[in-house]
């Protein structure tokens, strides 16, 4: 009896193995795409749980409307609106390079609800203009654009790049720039550091000030990206004759480059999008995730094409822009620390 017993044990226990094997097949011969779904629909659920965003959404700009950084934001809130259901408004604290809207973005709840544009970060913590609201206070989120610099001109006033800087033989030619600690300064300084040009930097509070002082004949130039002005350059209003950049422009094929002038300067305007340190990171994460979404999509590559901004890649996710943002920190520190910043 005891041998049946023990046969009928056994037979038993290889049941209840062959089954759990095959329970084990059957999960791990799962199909990949049923389980990247149920992971979106995690990730899904996680947002909703974060009951996030409830009401309005502000983005902080620090300079005036009508500019690179003013335009930027307003496409980048557009997008926001869309896919998080709520109004994000884009207000203006024009003045001191975009460190007054940082001061107001510092001091704001670390909540989720406030934004702030950001572009001349590195250059104005390398200039000493913003040593208290920099990495320590905000996270970024996302970089979206790499922006190409020009100098341009009004039509008629010179002929070209090697024309303005003649000119620079008999008198100072006086050259516009948005604020004092940013990237136009920088550019500036690097420009007469290696020409040693009799040239003069003209901030202005806004990107509008500035393009009416050329278009009035106040300055002589001006430090500016395609972008915001294209409109102007179409009716024959500005024209660039001198980009900074490695390579000529395939829509501006004679217009020369700085490398291929001699001069080293490839610095653009770079715009992103930072927030609150505090700021808990599922909402972080969010936010990074729907920025994407807007960079990937065709209205905003239509926006790129039409703006200019397609010129080189502009995406950098949170920690990639975190690290960007620290080396530069360190580069412009040391290119500045042998310029005069003052010039």
């Amino acid at each position: 009896m005891r041998k049946p017993l023990f046969i009928i044990l056994c037979a038993i226990g290889i049941s209840f193995g062959l089954i759990a094997c095959g329970q084990s097949e059957q999960t791990n011969t799962e199909d990949p795409a049923e389980q990247d779904q149920q992971t979106d629909e995690t990730t899904d659920e996680g947002a909703a749980s974060l009951d996030y965003p409830t009401r309005d959404i502000v983005i902080l700009v620090g300079h005036g409307a009508g500019g690179g950084m003013d335009t930027f934001s307003r496409q980048v809130a557009a997008g926001l609106e869309d896919r998080l259901g709520v109004n994000v408004n884009v207000i203006n604290h024009e003045g001191a390079g975009g460190v007054i809207a940082k001061e107001i973005g510092a001091n704001e709840p670390a909540d989720g609800y406030t934004i702030v544009a950001t572009g001349a970060l590195p250059i104005q913590v390398a200039m000493g203009t913003n040593t208290d609201n920099q990495l320590n206070v905000f996270t970024p989120i996302a970089r979206l654009q790499s922006d190409t610099f020009a100098l341009q001109i009004k039509p008629d006033t010179f002929e070209n790049i090697d024309d303005l800087f003649e000119e620079t033989k008999t008198r100072t030619i006086k050259i516009g720039g948005t604020g004092i600690g940013t990237t136009d300064h920088i550019v500036f300084t690097m420009l007469h550091a290696e020409t040693e040009l009799a040239i003069e930097f003209i901030p202005f509070e806004g990107a509008g000030q500035m393009h009416a002082a050329l278009l009035g004949g106040h300055i002589d130039a001006m430090l500016e990206e395609v972008g915001p002005v294209a409109s102007s350059i179409e009716a024959g209003e500005m024209e660039p004759v001198l980009f900074f950049a490695d390579e000529r422009i395939e829509d501006f094929p004679d217009v020369p480059t700085s490398v291929e002038m001699g001069y080293d300067i490839t610095t653009g305007v770079e715009r992103g999008l930072m927030i609150r340190n505090e700021v808990p990171t599922e909402i972080i994460e969010l936010l990074e995730e729907t920025v994407k979404d807007i960079y990937d999509s065709p209205e905003y590559k239509e926006f790129e094409q039409n703006s200019y901004l397609h010129l080189r890649e502009g995406w950098l996710g949170s920690e990639d822009y975190h690290e960007k943002l620290t080396n530069d920190i360190e580069l412009f520190t040391e290119i500045l620390s042998s310029i005069d910043t003052e010039s």
